[in-house]
């Protein structure tokens, strides 16, 4: 059952980390549907978006989530290839991989730096656009507490004394969601 929940928990973080990636490992085109459906009207709601902010904010969204989700997915894979073959690499090419893996931090943190202090800004108040990370944050929360609810219901409850679940792992939200910044993905 534990690893039960640990695989769909994996699944969630995997799917909010990449929301609007155009394919999702072992996700069906449905769910991705509605996924994207729902990430739509939660952000809409909770940015309070007009009609003609929404028409040019989800094009310039959807542009910006595939190019982090591909970063994301790069520093991923260079970093499961390290870990797998760790015993066999030498020095220089250790160095080599964690110099990539930094390149790839930076370029996501260029990515983000440039939607949010440029693009977005162009079809969003600032106001907006500083609540944006915000709602990214509040929305991965959100699809949590939704994977809780529909699973096995006993790993979910922090107060039920389990030594599995650890304390404060981030739900308070004072992490950089919690200030309203670009949330940092995995």
């Amino acid at each position: 059952m534990y690893k039960r929940y640990i695989y769909k928990l994996c699944a969630v973080l995997f799917l909010v980390s990449f929301s609007g990636m155009g394919t999702l490992l072992a996700q069906t085109q449905e769910q991705i549907d509605q996924f994207n459906k729902e990430r739509k009207t939660y952000f809409t709601e909770k940015l309070e978006l007009t009609e003609a902010e929404g028409k040019a904010f989800w094009p310039l969204y959807e542009d910006f989530a595939n190019r982090k989700m591909k970063l994301v997915e790069d520093e991923r894979n260079t970093y499961q290839y390290a870990n797998k073959n760790a015993d066999h690499l030498s020095d220089k090419e250790i160095k080599e991989t964690l110099a990539k893996a930094f390149r790839l931090k930076e370029e996501q943190l260029a990515l983000e730096k440039d939607f949010y202090q440029n693009k977005f800004m162009t079809v969003l108040p600032a106001k907006k656009v500083m609540k944006l990370g915000k709602v990214e944050w509040d929305f991965r929360r959100h699809l949590m507490r939704k994977l809780r609810e529909q699973g096995d219901g006993d790993y979910g409850n922090r107060n039920s004394g389990s030594s599995r679940g650890g304390s404060g792992s981030g739900s308070s939200g004072s992490g950089q969601g919690g200030m309203g910044l670009p949330p940092a993905y995995f």
